[in-house]
């Protein structure tokens, strides 16, 4: 097979076709990152990892919210939306702390200081920088995960979020639509850019299944992401939707494949199993991710390593529709050996 660009391979896999080989995706933690390069003695490592896509973002934003009043304790650091975190040492797990959980009435919620997702100088300049990527041969995804749910629950705190919810108050809809429109905001700016993929989703599963019912999630929230991918195909009708959602989310991905998803992101093998979901699904959906971050990745040898990434790439990329990589950032638990061997497996296995 001729060999193809790395954009060329996203979109086929992405359409499930067969690529010349199977696309990957590799996020490391800074950290390991870091290591990695020390231990190869380089300065960069995309020689190494070989991924076929590139994600952009809006532009910083020119606000200078102070989000202090909302939060009494020190060491608070917090995002554009607000969202409270005290760090670890490391920078890579938090406390969260809840801006709005105090919010008693609908007017806090209306003069809360949201960011300013609307605005055209977030996106100056990206159409043009998509379409340098994209002459380069890269795929290129626009950021959109965290696409509703977890933002109102790490601004609102889960409890009262949901309480919100199961008592219907009023600030549950105005609190996700305000999230919501700034949200179809950044869909419709990637779709103008020109981005081959938007990456939308949130974290909705645990290891057994959903954190709500599946009724709630298609009442609040199966809306509200609907209307996201409406935004962005208004804009760009063959543009690519990627969803993200660690855990068992066996029970929704009809409805995702209803509104529009093309991939699912990261079919977690400690509780997806690949073989039903790619014989279930697999007509109708591409897949993102599959290798185990929590069992085999860190906890194996680098053979069991090897063998891991051969069977995902043969159950999960059999006929196409595979972007093959961790099922999420690769942490420091994970020894350089076994990295070193995924890339590996990935390079002799991912062949068509």
């Amino acid at each position: 097979m001729t060999e193809m660009t790395s954009r060329d391979r996203v979109l086929a896999a992405a359409h499930r076709q067969v690529p010349d080989r199977v696309p990957r995706t590799i996020p490391l933690e800074h950290g390991v990152s870091e290591l990695l390069k020390a231990y190869l003695g380089v300065a960069e490592l995309e020689q190494y990892l070989k991924v076929d896509m590139t994600w952009v973002e809006p532009n910083p934003t020119v606000l200078k919210t102070n989000f202090s009043q909302f939060f009494p304790r020190a060491g608070v650091t917090w995002d554009e939306w607000g969202r409270g975190r005290i760090w670890d040492k490391e920078d890579h797990y938090a406390e969260y702390l809840y801006s709005l959980e105090k919010a008693e009435r609908p007017d806090e919620i209306l003069a809360y200081p949201w960011p300013d997702f609307s605005m055209a100088y977030r996106y100056e300049g990206m159409p043009e920088k998509v379409a340098a990527i994209q002459a380069q041969g890269q795929a290129v995804i626009g950021s959109l995960e965290e696409t509703v749910f977890e933002i109102a629950w790490q601004l609102r705190s889960m409890e009262r979020l949901f309480q919100d919810i199961i008592f219907n108050d009023e600030k549950a809809p105005l609190l996700l639509d305000l999230i919501t429109e700034r949200q179809i905001a950044k869909a419709r700016a990637f779709a103008t850019a020109g981005v081959d993929l938007i990456c939308t989703g949130d974290d909705v599963a645990m290891q057994n299944g959903l954190l709500m019912s599946h009724k709630m999630w298609k009442q609040w929230f199966r809306p509200r992401l609907e209307r996201v991918i409406h935004a962005a195909r208004e804009i760009k009708p063959e543009v690519l939707i990627w969803y993200h959602s660690d855990g068992k989310i066996n029970d929704l991905v009809p409805d995702l494949i209803s509104v529009g998803v093309d991939i699912l992101n990261p079919v977690q093998p400690e509780c997806v199993d690949h073989r039903w979901i790619k014989a279930t699904f697999g007509d109708r959906l591409s897949f993102s991710g599959g290798l185990g971050v929590q069992s085999i990745l860190p906890f194996g040898t680098p053979e069991e390593v090897r063998m891991h990434v051969k069977q995902t790439i043969e159950i999960l990329g059999k006929g196409g529709g595979l972007i093959v990589g961790p099922s999420h950032v690769i942490e420091r638990d994970t020894p350089i050996e076994n990295i070193l061997a995924m890339l590996d497996a990935i390079d002799q296995y991912g062949k068509y």
